[in-house]
């Protein structure tokens, strides 16, 4: 992969960080009920990781079948 490619998963990765936080708002209030709900560092970080790696195997899949 190319700059122009880590830039465009970075992009669209700084996107969806956003998404997680509120993704995990939406699990915790499910389960739970209303209210506001703190995310653990190591439970973001997961979160963090699955995004990215499922950013890099989109961008690696469009490279592939381009």
């Amino acid at each position: 992969m190319d700059d122009k490619d880590w830039i465009d998963i970075w992009e669209q990765f700084d996107w969806g960080a956003d998404d997680i936080y509120e993704e995990f708002q939406k699990e915790m209030v499910a389960k739970h009920g209303n209210g506001h709900y703190y995310m653990s560092d190591e439970d973001n970080w997961n979160r963090q990781k699955d995004l990215i790696r499922k950013l890099v195997e989109a961008k690696l899949k469009e490279k592939n079948s381009g």
